[in-house]
C-alpha cells in the first residue's frame, strides 16, 4: 500500500508539473537570430517579403525572383540610383512611404528591416504579427556580407546565400588583381554632395574608396562619418579629382544648384583637382547591396581616369 501511495503521489506531480511548467516549442518552422540577438520564428520559407528600402530589396532579389515581393520601395525603379530598376518594373505596390498600415495592406510572411530603420515601425509592425528580421544599416562591405547571410537563413536558401557570395568574391578579386598591378600613385578624391554628413571615416563609402585604392579626402582630412564638411578639411585634404554623384529624377534640380555654389567659393579654386570633377551615377556612390562591387569599379575607373572595368553590364549578383 505504501508502494502505491508513493507512486499515486509521484503521478500527481507530473502532472501537475506537464501542466504548469513553461509551453512545449511550436511545432514545425525554424528560427533565425537576427541583428539585434532576436530569435524570429518562421512556420515556412515566405513568399511575400516586404522591405523598407531599396538596399534591402536588391539584397533580396539576389536571393529570390522579383515575384517574392510583397510591395517595393518607390527608389527601386529609379535606374539612376537602384540595380533593380527592371526587375521591379512591374511589382505593385510601390510604397513611398512605409508605416505599419502599408506594411499590413501588403499583407507580407516577412518583413525585413535594418539599423537604419524607424523602431518604432518595427515595434508596430511586430505588433501585427509579422515577423520581422532586423539586418545591419552596412557600413563595410563585410556587413553587406552578413546581411546576405541573414536574409538567406530567413529566407531558408542558405546554399543560394553562399552562391550569392562567391559572385561577389569573384568581382572583388578581380578588382583588386586590376589595381594591385597599377604602379601610380592613390589619386585622392573628394564627395559632393547633398549629403553633406556623408562619407567619412566609418562610413560604407570609406571602405569602398580603399577597396578601389582611391584615397578619400573627406577621411583622410580627419572627417568622420556624420561630421559636416567643412572649407577648411576640403583645403587641407587637396584633393586631385572631385567625386560628383549623378542624381536621379526630382533631386535634379536641388544637386545643380548646390554644385554651382559649392565650386564658386574662391577658396577652392587655387586647388590642384578644382577642373577635374568625376560624376558617377549614385548607385556606385550610395549603394549599400552587393552590388557595391560595380561602385568600387566605377570609382576607380573615374579617379584614374580610365576604364579599368567595363561597367556597360552590370548583372544582379543571383545565387538562384
Amino acid at each position: 500500500m505504501k508502494l502505491l501511495r508513493i507512486l499515486g503521489i509521484l503521478f500527481l506531480f507530473l502532472l501537475l508539473s506537464a501542466g504548469c511548467g513553461p509551453a512545449a516549442p511550436e511545432q514545425g518552422g525554424y528560427t533565425v537570430t537576427d541583428v539585434r540577438g532576436k530569435t524570429v520564428h518562421l512556420p515556412r520559407p515566405p513568399r511575400k517579403i516586404l522591405t523598407d528600402s531599396l538596399h534591402l530589396d536588391e539584397t533580396l532579389l539576389t536571393l529570390v525572383p522579383a515575384d517574392h515581393l510583397a510591395g517595393a520601395c518607390y527608389l527601386d525603379r529609379e535606374s539612376g540610383i537602384s540595380f533593380i530598376a527592371e526587375e521591379t518594373r512591374s511589382v505593385e505596390p510601390v510604397l513611398r512611404e512605409v508605416t505599419p498600415e502599408t506594411v499590413a495592406g501588403t499583407k507580407p510572411d516577412l518583413f525585413l528591416a535594418s539599423t537604419w530603420s524607424d523602431p518604432g515601425l518595427i515595434q508596430k509592425v511586430e505588433e501585427l504579427g509579422i515577423p520581422v528580421v532586423v539586418c545591419r544599416g552596412p557600413v563595410t562591405l563585410e556587413e553587406i556580407r552578413e546581411n546576405v547571410r541573414l536574409m538567406a537563413r530567413a529566407l531558408d536558401r542558405e546554399t543560394v546565400g553562399e552562391k550569392v557570395l562567391a559572385r561577389m568574391d569573384d568581382q572583388l578579386e578581380r578588382t583588386e588583381k586590376t589595381l594591385a598591378a597599377l604602379k601610380e600613385p592613390e589619386p585622392v578624391g573628394m564627395l559632393v554632395s547633398l549629403m553633406s554628413r556623408y562619407g567619412g571615416g566609418g562610413s560604407l563609402y570609406d571602405d569602398l574608396c580603399r577597396r578601389a585604392h582611391v584615397g578619400n579626402g573627406l577621411s583622410r582630412s580627419g572627417l568622420q562619418n556624420g561630421q559636416p564638411l567643412t572649407r577648411e578639411a576640403i583645403l587641407q585634404a587637396d584633393p586631385d579629382f572631385f567625386l560628383i554623384s549623378l542624381p536621379y529624377g526630382e533631386e535634379k534640380a536641388d544637386y545643380e544648384k548646390f554644385q554651382q555654389q559649392f565650386f564658386a567659393d574662391p577658396a577652392l579654386q587655387g586647388l590642384k583637382g578644382y577642373d577635374r570633377r568625376v560624376a558617377l551615377p549614385d548607385r556606385y556612390v550610395y549603394d549599400a547591396s552587393p552590388m557595391a562591387v560595380y561602385g568600387i569599379q566605377a570609382l576607380a575607373n573615374g579617379a584614374y581616369g580610365r576604364p579599368l572595368f567595363p561597367l556597360d553590364r552590370e548583372p544582379l549578383l543571383k545565387g538562384y
